[in-house]
């Protein structure tokens, strides 16, 4: 295979099944099954585009290069231990993304809150289904699957940067872009360790599932707070209470990082030894390839249209 040319094509064709493809799905719902976008039934497109727009393209790279699901997605099963300390992670990390969230608000119109509460008035399940389980299943197999291993052959950091950088960009919204970054970041450097995908699987559902659940008590118990949050301003003086989290939380989250180093000490030693042999390599693949700055075009272009249309 071609590293890492074939990853950044890769995200061009995920890109193009996100801007226009998944928009002539939803358009086609929409006229065959005119009902399926009350607010009951949200949930059923929601989730049919997020899988048709990240398993899709998985299928196709997998026909056209010839290659199995094994060869693109670390499928090592999750021990227990790491079962437990990766949960740990998921929920202390929480607080540090929340406060990025936060600073990122204060710059930038909040994009994310109208969408979240839109699904947590359904069902929880329902909720859970569409904004956990199916991003933490679809996104998790494409970027810390088929993104990570197409960078493999480059160092670890460079690998784990450029598909967290492209998981963030693929969200198409400046407040999930930074704080969407970073927890791709420590889910692709757990992913490396482990081996397994099931690992950022598990955390990207506790984060997402964290969030949905809690907008699902609020609308539930504290009405009043939806529709005050949803149009809220953001200030200096709302990071108290994200800094506050922060700092309270930092040492449970080095702490869940130093028990997962410690728990995994071979295999943190075996990828650093496997770094130095592609540090050393005389035969570096090009990271920076016509398609990754293409990617770069389109989502610039992207999200100025989509500023102007707002």
């Amino acid at each position: 295979m071609n590293y890492p040319k074939n990853a950044n094509i890769f995200m061009f064709i995920l890109m193009i099944f996100l801007i226009f493809v998944g928009d002539s799905l939803l358009f086609l719902m929409v006229n065959v099954f005119p009902n399926i976008f009350e607010p009951e039934n949200i949930w059923i497109p929601q989730a049919t585009f997020a899988i048709f727009c990240f398993i899709t393209p998985i299928i196709l790279y997998m026909i056209i290069k010839r290659i199995s699901i094994k060869e693109l997605v670390p499928l090592k099963p999750l021990s227990i231990k790491n079962f437990f300390i990766v949960i740990f992670i998921a929920f202390t990390m929480q607080p540090m993304l929340q406060l990025i969230a936060s600073i990122t608000n204060i710059f930038h119109k909040d994009e994310i809150s109208d969408v979240v509460y839109a699904f947590a008035s359904l069902s929880l399940p329902k909720a859970l289904f569409v904004s956990a389980i199916v991003p933490a299943i679809t996104e998790e197999l494409v970027f810390r699957g088929v993104i990570l291993t197409g960078y493999k052959k480059t160092s670890i950091l460079i690998g784990v940067l450029m598909s967290s950088f492209y998981f963030g960009i693929m969200h198409f919204t400046v407040t999930q872009l930074f704080y969407a970054i970073v927890a791709g970041v420590i889910f692709a450097f757990v992913v490396k360790v482990t081996k397994s995908i099931y690992a950022s699987i598990l955390m990207h559902f506790i984060l997402n599932g964290t969030q949905i659940t809690m907008a699902n008590l609020i609308i539930k118990y504290v009405p009043d707070v939806e529709s005050q949050l949803s149009n809220t301003s953001y200030t200096i003086i709302d990071l108290i209470f994200p800094i506050m989290q922060f700092i309270f939380s930092l040492p449970l989250f080095l702490l869940a990082i130093f028990l997962f180093m410690k728990a995994n000490e071979k295999e943190v030693y075996m990828l650093i030894e496997e770094n130095k042999l592609i540090k050393n390599s005389e035969e570096k693949p090009k990271v920076f390839t016509i398609f990754f700055y293409i990617n770069i075009i389109v989502y610039i272009g992207y999200m100025i249209i989509k500023t102007f249309m707002t």
